[in-house]
């Protein structure tokens, strides 16, 4: 899709479904955020910029965590080189619940988002997909388990919930 790269089997399912339950039940989150300042916060937020910044773990229940997070950033830069010449401004999982209904935004002028899906499956009928507003069109990529998209952040976009369990993605942001 023009102006996002996708790139599959980042992770094994095995090594995706470790991360996924640690994600899911050993963060602490706190209630979302708003995509623009008219609309209602969405969502639930686990930031880790500052863990991800330090080479330090928190305590032994994170070491797996920590180890993810600093492969996967390593991964991020395999990819797309670029990015090691850019700053790392925020790192967090955004997840949703069923049926929730994000709204479009953009990340930032001269930003470029990186989303990694933690999902269970990929059933196109529960929905989750990332849409694009692109060319007057919205595109949407599919949350694929495992799966990493980059994308300039001043593409508007937005997530969209499944039907029926939680959404989780890992979002890391460039500047």
């Amino acid at each position: 899709m023009k102006g996002v790269d996708i790139f599959d089997g980042v992770f094994t399912h095995q090594e995706c479904e470790k991360f996924r339950e640690i994600l899911l039940y050993k963060c602490q989150y706190r209630y979302g955020e708003r995509d623009n300042p008219h609309t209602k916060p969405s969502g639930i937020v686990c930031d880790f910029t500052e863990f991800i910044k330090s080479d330090v773990d928190i305590n032994t229940e994170t070491t797996h965590l920590n180890l993810f997070l600093k492969s996967l950033t390593r991964k991020i830069y395999e990819r797309n080189e670029n990015l090691k010449k850019m700053t790392i401004y925020r790192v967090y999982v955004n997840l949703f619940t069923p049926n929730e209904d994000p709204s479009f935004h953009i990340d930032g002028e001269n930003t470029v988002t990186c989303l990694y899906y933690l999902n269970p499956s990929l059933d196109p009928n529960e929905g989750g997909e990332t849409q694009f507003l692109i060319d007057e069109e919205i595109k949407g990529v599919i949350s694929k388990p495992g799966r990493l998209a980059m994308f300039s952040g001043e593409i508007l976009h937005r997530a969209t919930a499944f039907k029926n369990h939680p959404r989780l993605t890992l979002a890391f942001k460039f500047v």
